[in-house]
């Protein structure tokens, strides 16, 4: 990997070269970091720390801090997960936190103050708990579709991706709170995500996957994760052209953590200058680290410089002695009750309006007489994708069934069906459950191999699904061998079969009254985190009488691990003739809501799917359920590309996401017109999977993945290969039209620094207020095909037009030469194309460069 011989300090403007809707910028470290202009220099701050103290402070202390060195003014730091929101610490389920709309919900906004807007309210809530910093957001890229965390990450394409990810930094930063960009690079896949090895040319790297990570560190951040996978056989936080790039060429002066437990060795992530081993206490870092320079093997700069940034972080978030107290209040602090607000707001701007049929959308209540809230999503929506960190959103969030009946019910019937079976056992939280004293939850027992058989400690919890890393609150380090013993009376609400699973980091059994039902074996030692990320559960059947409780204990045996885990869950009888029922309903109503989509374990960390359809039993359901009404609107929860074969045989298809603790707040504002819909499609929606240049990709006998071979991806594969999209990235309609004038080029300065505006005059055609989304798209001399170069949102009136100017700087039209290890620009002929998304694109111009 080659990378310019001298560095640079980072383009200011890199990220605002693309777009003008931009929020206000980072504080810089001078600006933010000592705002009280008192405290020693952070080079002096080192020399209070002797060799060994300062290598000791390049591992965490515990799973989500830092180690403190008072001598230094440095106090820990408590980190935490938040791509969804706030990650407990302790992964307790009763510790709750604000759960956001997801990654691909945010990158349908294609607006940088609606994303600003999230995270200035997930930083407000972060600096009232105590935080330093969160690891979000996820700049990986959807190129497939079918990563197990499509839904964290913001879009397919780079400087979509660039754009968002950097106003989010904004936000969550301007109070006080580092944002950790991840997982850095080319972490787009689940499978085997600890061992593969990505195989990528340095151009498209260059241009496509570490572009994001150039634009939002270029725009301020404070620290970056480094991923668990292999860049073209070295590991990313072992890789040290990598990590040059970062601090050499680009000039960043931000810390580099790794992905939890993702170092293999000492010394290769040392010498690639990584700057800090999480979780804590160290396995590599640490006094290993201290040894490896006390011995030669490493030398004391790179400790130097890792704890430099260190202490640069704590003084920037305003923890570092002499720094000043961080403000409780910020600019622009959003408080716990003005939250749900913005949460609601960003939902409905990322709801994606891709088929309205005769304008079925938006309703009017007060014309309807039924209406059929139908769909097995409607009334269990999926909230969030499956991650280590599950996020317990404060309250009980109001779910699409309960919103929309809140808000038409005054006006018409409104009737529910789910349609489908549920199929999977759910957490016993969610079901009629008490300890065996009578009190409401579940009784954990621990033990410790070495303490003998009786508990060490007891608590009673809420829900059956937990982890804990590194330690267990209580009890200690997860490293050491002992047991964990669930007991819970269920009473059943239905008679019949009932299945019960468990499954965790150790050996488990399941009994119900005694009598065993269910076990299953410890996980392999190399697959614990990997099971635990999938929560793999063996069941078995009891046949319960309702009303009758019955006791359930499951007992897992683990001999220590750096993790460990129980789920429990339960699927009670499921009702007959869920599909007739459904379809019945929707017979009779004026309009039906069909809402359909993922389920919690449809798309989970450490595991990729098969494809991206929905389940057969969903797909028939909408099919039925249309030819009966065809008023039917499909409402698709979920936070990936789904494929869509029934979508022309419905009225209307609004994509939801996975929008949030206020999905139904938003969702019934928006069918009710109260709310537009106001996204735009970031990932592309091919016709068939097969389409997909990474259709059928895997990795080689040496775990190897080779993206070269699928590039480009998303829509410019579709372009290339003269593919039409289902739906086309960028495409989305609102509740009002749209009509564009001629677009104009204005060119200004000279190279290297020209800068481009497009205007275009853009008028509001319709019978309402609503925002369209003007995109600008160029491709090179003898390129096939076409990249998204800058984008701008515009807002207006019924019958309005406003001119709409895109900026677009000389980097628009830049690409990475391996032969200089620097950008350049081809001469000749570049093309310019104007319109509303990467397939429709009417106005197009030329500049020769």
């Amino acid at each position: 990997m080659s990378r310019n011989s001298h560095p640079r300090e980072a383009d200011p403007d890199a990220v605002t070269a693309a777009h003008i809707e931009e929020p206000d910028g980072l504080q810089t470290d001078s600006a933010h970091s000592n705002p009280n202009g008192a405290g020693e220099d952070l080079p002096g701050l080192l020399t209070r720390l002797d060799p060994r103290q300062r290598a000791v402070l390049t591992a965490g202390a515990t799973g989500w801090s830092t180690l403190p060195a008072p001598e230094a003014g440095l106090p820990a730091l408590l980190m935490g997960d938040g791509p969804l929101g706030l990650v407990s610490p302790t992964f307790d389920e009763r510790e709750t936190s604000l759960l956001l709309p997801c990654g691909t919900a945010l990158g349908a906004t294609w607006d940088p103050e609606i994303v600003h807007s999230v995270a200035l309210a997930q930083g407000s809530e972060a600096l009232r708990r105590g935080f330093a910093a969160v690891y979000a957001p996820n700049l990986n890229l959807a190129r497939t579709g079918q990563s197990g965390r499509t839904f964290e990450m913001l879009s397919e394409d780079p400087l979509l991706t660039g754009v968002l990810g950097s106003a989010f930094v904004a936000g969550l930063q301007s109070q006080g709170v580092a944002s950790c960009p991840k997982h850095l690079v080319c972490n787009d896949t689940e499978t085997e995500r600890q061992r593969m090895s990505v195989t990528v040319d340095e151009v498209t790297l260059r241009e496509v996957y570490l572009r994001p990570f150039e634009m939002v560190l270029g725009a301020g951040a404070w620290m970056v994760m480094a991923a668990y996978n292999r860049l073209n056989g070295v590991p990313c936080t072992a890789h040290a052209d990598l990590i040059a790039i970062l601090k050499d060429e680009w000039g960043w002066d931000g810390l580099v953590v790794s992905d939890y437990f993702a170092l293999g060795e000492t010394l290769a992530p040392a010498h690639a200058r990584l700057d800090l081993e999480m979780p804590g206490p160290a396995i590599h870092f640490g006094e290993r680290l201290a040894d490896a320079v006390a011995a030669g093997e490493v030398p004391q700069r790179h400790v130097d410089d890792a704890v430099l940034r260190l202490l640069r972080l704590a003084r920037r978030v305003g923890a570092l002695t002499g720094s000043g107290p961080r403000p409780s209040e910020p600019a622009g602090h959003v408080s716990a009750a003005d939250a749900s607000s913005v949460l609601v707001a960003a939902a409905a701007a990322s709801f994606t309006l891709l088929r309205d049929d005769a304008e079925a959308l938006p309703l009017r209540p007060r014309e309807l007489r039924r209406l059929a809230m139908l769909g097995p999503n409607a009334q269990k929506p999926c909230y969030q994708g499956a991650t280590f960190g599950r996020v317990r959103p404060a309250g009980r969030a109001v779910t699409p069934w309960e919103a929309v009946r809140e808000r038409f019910g005054p006006f018409c019937d409104v009737v529910h069906e789910p349609g489908v079976p549920q199929t999977r056992p759910e957490p016993l939280g969610g079901y009629r459950i008490t300890t065996p004293d009578g009190h409401p939850g579940v009784l954990l027992e621990y033990g410790r191999t070495a303490a003998g058989p009786d508990p060490v400690h007891s608590e009673v919890r809420t829900d059956s699904s937990f982890v804990w890393f590194g330690s267990i609150p209580g009890v200690g380090a997860t490293a050491e061998a002992g047991y964990l013993r669930l007991t819970t009376v269920f009473v059943p609400e239905s008679t019949g079969r009932h299945v019960f699973a468990a499954g965790g980091s150790g050996e488990t059994v399941l009994t119900i009254d005694g009598e065993e039902i269910a076990r299953r074996a410890a996980p392999a030692p190399g697959d614990i985190m990997g099971q635990v990320a999938r929560a793999e559960m063996t069941g078995g059947e009891a046949y319960l009488t309702a009303g009758v409780p019955v006791t359930v204990v499951v007992r897992m045996d683990s001999p220590g691990a750096r993790v460990q885990a129980l789920t429990v869950g339960c699927l009670p009888p499921q009702p007959r003739n869920a599909l007739e029922r459904a379809v019945s309903a929707a017979s009779s109503a004026d309009v039906t809501v069909l809402v359909v989509g993922d389920t919690l374990e449809t798309s989970r960390e450490s595991r990729d799917l098969d494809g991206s359809a929905l389940p057969a039993e969903q797909e028939q359901l909408i099919r039925r359920v249309a030819e009966v009404n065809p008023r039917t609107v499909v409402v698709l929860n979920a936070g990936r590309p789904v494929d869509m074969p029934w979508a022309d045989d419905v009225a209307a298809v609004l994509y939801a996401w996975l929008p949030g603790q206020e999905f139904g707040s938003a969702l019934a504002s928006v069918l009710a017109g109260d709310l537009e819909p106001g996204g735009r499609l970031p990932v592309t929606v091919p016709r068939r999977d097969e389409d997909r240049s990474t259709w059928g990709e895997r990795l080689d006998a040496d775990l190897a993945l080779d993206y070269t071979a699928a590039e480009p991806t998303g829509y410019r594969h579709l372009w290339r290969a003269g593919l039409p999209a289902r739906f086309a990235f960028g495409s989305g309609m609102g509740y009002t039209r749209w009509r564009y004038g001629s677009a104009r080029l204005a060119v200004t300065g000279n190279a290297p620094e020209r800068r481009f505006e497009v205007k275009v005059p853009v008028t509001n055609t319709g019978p309402r207020t609503g925002r369209d989304v003007v995109q600008v798209y160029v491709r090179g001399p003898g390129e096939p095909d076409i990249r998204l170069a800058g984008f701008a949102g515009v807002r207006t009136g019924p019958g309005e037009t406003a001119e709409v100017m895109v900026a677009l700087e000389e980097r628009a039209f830049a690409r990475w030469d391996t032969a200089s290890a620097q950008w350049s620009v081809a001469p000749g002929r570049h093309e310019i194309l104007v319109g509303r998304s990467s397939t429709d694109l009417p106005d197009r111009m030329a500049v020769d460069l």
